[in-house]
């Protein structure tokens, strides 16, 4: 058994937790500040380890459009209208004023984002009505983890590897007073006293069977602070995108705008398939076009349908493809939306109906975005010999969690949260590249506040008893357990066929049905140690969570796509008289997952 001890106690080491843990030794030099992560620094985060078309990094700067002292209110309008007015308009405009204090911290630290002639090159992403998006490249992400990294082994913070946080521990009066969890590699306990704990444990990809999340994302830090009492909310709201089923690289931008066709394993083109009798040629060339700025599923954007198709189409047992050998068989000169020409013309200086360009999406890929194309043969796919990869939908980034207020405050005392572990500043969307944005300003808000309660309030100590009691609970593991945890499988399977793309009530009811009538005991038999035990009770309680939000929204809004059953394309339509400026607020009372309905904060800045 390892014991510790820390005046802050960051809980995840991505760029969430990084950010926070830098913030909080800024705010106090003396304070001890130590970071526990399951994995190792910089190889099992989801920003140290993502990649994307173009990844974004999104913010309102001096030399951002509109060109005004309060452009930020511009985007903290886009924020909370993207995010379908069921977010915290006050969390949003915390986002937007913060955001340029944001990108120049990481720009002190080296990152390098692209610019011309000394100014941040920004570019437009889904959601926003300025360009925005400062990037590095395809790993935006994975240059500010690293920088952030390099600066934290500079301020000489502990970062305590290969440890899984499972349990937060409250005193007499409801307040944080430190944390348990286990050692992954040896499964012995682990116990640090802490009056100030940050959740920056990211989202909880695993719970689902195609995701864009490090194996190690199994939503422990949320269900630590789920069981010690805190409140989630947007809990339904899931981003989902297509992406290379073999890289796990989201398929935006070029991608699509590069116009593939996409194909199923019998070769049939399933946009033609499934919309040939709806659209026009020209209306499908505009809907595979406009995929490049509307990745994440959404049902405000009508590239949804693309998803649609493509989960149909795994949901019965054939793959699906990019593939950018030949054109879609829809895509002909005479059917070319002048906007996709025109921004052929424009950004690439390209004329579409050039002969060896308008025969081959492969071409116009490398001319679009020849760093995705390097990026996809380094790991593997080399489009020039395969010509196509599979793509299934993936879960890519979770809108709700732990809700927070403006100091990153949860419910709790001394519990913090930030990043894609909290909740609230997002909605049902977001502009893209504003989950980036998110790490930093709210891990910075987090670190100062948690090192100011820190340094002011009454501390108290994880008893012997109480380390007794936790260790008494669960059991040694000294066996091998033949074929592997079939329950987790299960349950990863059955959260990506009812609760990704196409949801149903009654299949969301039974899928309820099916993972809450699992018993720990049956979990416990099957578990092959005691951190693949542990993680797969929380896999199993986040998944009925999940379900219970998802069946309780009766509309369809964002990345939540409720049809009325399933051999119908029928969605209920989205309901703002009932749904918006509300969202869900879930919690755990007396061991069952309670739902309240409740209205949003909203904010002060109009323009």
């Amino acid at each position: 058994m390892r014991k510790a001890k820390a005046d802050v106690l960051v809980v995840g080491s991505g760029g969430a937790g990084l950010r926070a843990a830098l913030s909080a030794k800024e705010t106090n030099k003396s304070l001890d500040v130590k970071i526990v992560t399951k994995g190792e620094l910089l190889k099992d985060s989801v920003t140290g380890t993502s990649y994307s078309d173009r990844m974004a990094f999104h913010a309102t700067l001096d030399t951002t459009e509109p060109y005004t002292e309060d452009s930020w209110k511009y985007h903290a309008e886009d924020i909370f209208i993207i995010g379908g007015m069921v977010s915290d308009q006050n969390l949003a405009e915390v986002l937007a004023k913060n955001s340029q204090d944001a990108f120049e911290y990481l720009d002190r630290l080296g990152v390098p984002f692209v610019r011309e002639e000394a100014r941040v090159k920004q570019f437009r992403t889904d959601g926003s009505k300025y360009a925005r998006a400062c990037f590095t490249g395809p790993d935006t992400a994975v240059q500010i983890s690293k920088a952030l990294a390099k600066k934290v082994k500079e301020e000489k913070i502990e970062v305590i590897e290969n440890t899984m946080i499972q349990g937060i521990l409250l005193d007499e009066e409801n307040r944080v007073k430190g944390a348990w969890g286990i050692g992954i590699l040896d499964n012995d306990y682990f116990f640090i006293d802490a009056p100030a704990i940050i959740i920056a444990t990211g989202g909880a990809g695993q719970v689902f069977l195609e995701n864009l999340f490090p194996p190690l994302a199994t939503g422990d830090g949320w269900t630590a602070a789920l069981r010690a009492g805190a409140e989630f909310v947007n809990m339904e709201f899931i981003q989902i995108g297509l992406s290379s089923k073999e890289t796990k690289i989201a398929c935006s931008g070029s991608f699509m705008r590069s116009l593939p066709e996409i194909v199923n394993s019998e070769g049939e083109d399933i946009l033609l398939k499934y919309y040939k009798d709806k659209y026009s040629q020209e209306e499908l060339i505009n809907i595979l076009f406009s995929k490049g700025w509307s990745w994440p599923l959404s049902y405000e954007e009508e590239s949804h349908i693309i998803d649609v198709a493509v989960a149909k189409e795994i949901q019965e047992g054939r793959q699906v493809f990019l593939s950018y050998t030949q054109n879609p068989d829809f895509l002909e000169k005479d059917s070319l939306p002048e906007r996709v020409l025109e921004w052929y013309r424009s950004s690439l200086g390209e004329d579409l109906v050039r002969g060896d360009l308008f025969t081959s999406p492969l071409l116009r890929l490398k001319k679009m975005n020849r760093e995705v194309y390097e990026l996809l043969r380094s790991k593997g796919i080399n489009l020039d010999e395969k010509g196509k990869f599979e793509i299934v939908p993936a879960v890519q980034h979770f809108q709700g969690g732990i809700k927070i207020n403006e100091k990153a405050e949860t419910n709790i005392e001394g519990l913090y949260a930030c990043g894609e572990a909290a909740g609230g500043q997002h909605g049902a969307n977001r502009p893209g590249g504003n989950s980036l944005l998110d790490t930093q300003v709210f891990g910075k808000i987090s670190g100062q506040e948690a090192a100011i309660y820190s340094s002011s309030v009454k501390r108290s100590k994880i008893t012997g008893e109480e380390v007794e009691t936790i260790k008494k609970q669960f059991p040694r593991f000294s066996r091998e357990v033949l074929g592997g945890n079939r329950i987790r499988q299960s349950i990863r399977e059955i959260m990506t066929r009812n609760a990704g793309v196409i949801r149903v009530p009654h299949n969301l009811r039974e899928a309820y049905k099916e993972i809450s009538s699992i018993t720990e005991r049956e979990i416990l038999n099957v578990s092959e140690s005691l951190k693949d035990y542990l993680e797969t009770l929380n896999i199993h309680l986040l998944s009925q969570l999940l379900l219970l939000t998802m069946y309780e929204r009766k509309e369809s809004r964002g990345p939540h796509l409720l049809f009325k059953n399933e051999d119908s394309m029928e969605l209920y339509p989205r309901d703002d008289g009932a749904w918006a400026y509300h969202y869900i607020v879930a919690k755990l009372k007396y061991g069952a997952i309670t739902l309240e309905k409740r209205p949003v904060n909203r904010g002060n800045s109009k323009r």
